[in-house]
């Protein structure tokens, strides 16, 4: 949905795709849609002795499957079977549970029998599609079968609003944009009243990024029915990317209100605070989904980048080391070891901070942030060469811009190389000439090549930063305390008295208790006598 990674790493979507209940009730299926599973379990089971029975097991069954219960939803599926042996819909409910599991072939074992049954079944074909769209490391291999049997449920029953929904998403993990927009707009046709079309249809611009029309969307699934959480989720999101935090974080909240108050709905409530950046909100929300939820994996992330975003880098040391000890290593992803390597160096421990920022980049390496982190922990370490290596490897795989230039400047400064330096800092001067900063940091790099002034390299550089800055003395006033320094030391060695007053005095009016710039001036203005007798 963005290029956020903190959003794209931490929120997980709590709707995934709704399985296509066509005869198993309006509400129980709204229920799902929205998330409250205890709601769609507690109206399914309403309809186990009655004429929706069949599709209230694979109701039932689906919910469980989604809480990730792999256990019970093959219970009820089973149940199903049990009340109804010729049920082709709990049949491919079983076979969605052999998916989950990463059983391939005992799946399609499920779904040819289910074809069977009730090959002529819309409802049966597109769940079958759903759960090639919904397995685990799906492909695009599954997304394409996933098409292919979604294609037949819509010849089926060209009025399967359910199906086209399921198109519109699988061709969008294809990358297919426009025929997703195709398929959602054929449901749309079919149901004008549906929120969740309209609220795919968001999705879609969100991730063409055409966040005008998104807003729109989302604010038309809301306008159909107000009680529509998913859309004010997907709406908070769309205006924390705008910059809008207030907006988003109260648009946020009423999705929190009116969804189930469960710990997947508090977990992405601190997910969402913390991207607005409420760290102590974050760990609120996170402490009270830990008391029932110890395991959480993406709350127990969040408690350690909290902590150490609150300045407690030993707190966050401890639950971080908690985190990686409970989970998969293979799971990991890039912020993991960024906030690692973060934290490790806030706990005085560099080389394994290096070790872990390594590894973030070698995940993410398109994330210019991770560069500069471990350019500057080099650089604490005094290990200037590695942090010059850093920003080279970083304008290798990125390109260059000017604060590259300027990162890449300083290191060599700091290691030393000098003409390194004034070469990196040109970059930035010939493509912004009038950057006062620029030139002063020539300036600067030209001085260390000319220790003794003899020459005045930066004499040009510093000259260039005066005229620059254009009469702005308070607002550059270090920096031309500094400029001023120079040059009038640079025309004291040269004889040039009128200069060299011009350029101390413009140091004591910048700094009247400046004490350079009084024995300066004092020595300049010593008659030939008094310097003779000294």
């Amino acid at each position: 949905m963005t290029n956020n990674w903190k959003y794209a790493l931490l929120v997980a979507a709590m709707f995934p795709t709704a399985a296509a209940f066509a005869q198993s009730g309006d509400q129980g299926r709204k229920a799902v849609d929205l998330g409250r599973y205890q709601e769609a379990k507690s109206i399914y089971k309403s309809q186990l002795n009655n004429k929706n029975a069949d599709n209230a097991y694979f109701g039932l069954g689906d919910v469980y499957l989604r809480s990730e219960n792999v256990d019970s939803a093959a219970y009820y599926f089973n149940q199903g079977l049990a009340k109804n042996s010729k049920s082709a819909i709990n049949m491919v409910g079983l076979g969605k549970v052999e998916m989950a599991k990463g059983n391939r072939v005992g799946a399609e074992k499920h779904f040819a029998d289910a074809m069977k049954r009730g090959k002529k079944d819309s409802h049966v074909l597109a769940s079958i599609g759903e759960a090639y769209l919904m397995a685990p490391e799906a492909t695009e291999q599954d997304y394409n079968k996933a098409i292919e049997y979604l294609k037949q449920a819509v010849e089926r029953d060209k009025n399967n609003a359910e199906a086209y929904l399921l198109m519109g998403d699988a061709y969008l993990k294809l990358g297919n944009g426009g025929q997703a927009m195709t398929s959602y707009d054929n449901a749309i046709r079919i149901n004008d009243k549906s929120p969740k079309a309209h609220l795919r249809r968001g999705q879609l611009y969100t991730s063409s990024r055409n966040y005008n029309e998104a807003e729109e969307a989302y604010k038309k699934a809301i306008e159909l029915d107000p009680n529509y959480a998913p859309a004010y989720s997907d709406l908070g999101e769309l205006y924390y990317f705008a910059g809008q935090y207030d907006r988003a974080l109260s648009t946020f909240k009423q999705f929190v209100d009116m969804s189930e108050n469960t710990p997947a709905t508090r977990a992405k409530y601190a997910s969402f605070l913390f991207l607005t950046k409420d760290y102590e909100g974050t760990l609120r929300e996170v402490q009270e989904v830990l008391k029932t939820e110890p395991n959480n994996k993406t709350m127990n992330r969040l408690l350690a980048y909290s902590y150490l975003e609150l300045g407690k880098p030993e707190e966050a040391l401890k639950a971080m080391e908690n985190y990686l000890s409970t989970v998969d290593q293979n799971s990991l992803i890039a912020s993991d070891y960024e906030y690692y390597g973060r934290i490790l160096a806030r706990n005085n421990q560099p080389a394994k901070a290096v070790e872990n920022l390594e590894k973030a980049i070698a995940l993410e390496p398109t994330k210019p942030e991770l560069y500069y982190d471990l350019a500057n922990m080099y650089a604490r370490e005094k290990q200037f060469d590695k942090a010059v290596e850093v920003y080279n490897r970083k304008q290798e795989k990125l390109g260059a811009s000017n604060t590259d230039y300027f990162h890449l400047g300083n290191a060599y400064m700091m290691a030393e190389q000098y003409d390194k330096a004034d070469e990196t800092y040109k970059k930035i001067t010939d493509a912004n000439p009038t950057y006062a900063y620029a030139h002063l940091w020539r300036a600067r790099a030209q001085s260390n090549l000319d220790p003794e002034t003899e020459q005045g390299l930066a004499k040009p550089h510093y000259e260039e930063f005066i005229k620059l800055t254009n009469g702005e003395k308070e607002k550059y006033k270090k920096e031309l305390i500094e400029a001023n320094t120079y040059l009038g030391y640079y025309f004291y060695l040269k004889g040039e008295r009128e200069n060299a007053i011009k350029h101390w005095t413009e140091v004591k009016t910048l700094d009247p208790t400046n004490t350079q710039a009084e024995t300066a001036l004092a020595e300049i203005n010593k008659t030939p006598s008094q310097k003779k007798r000294r």
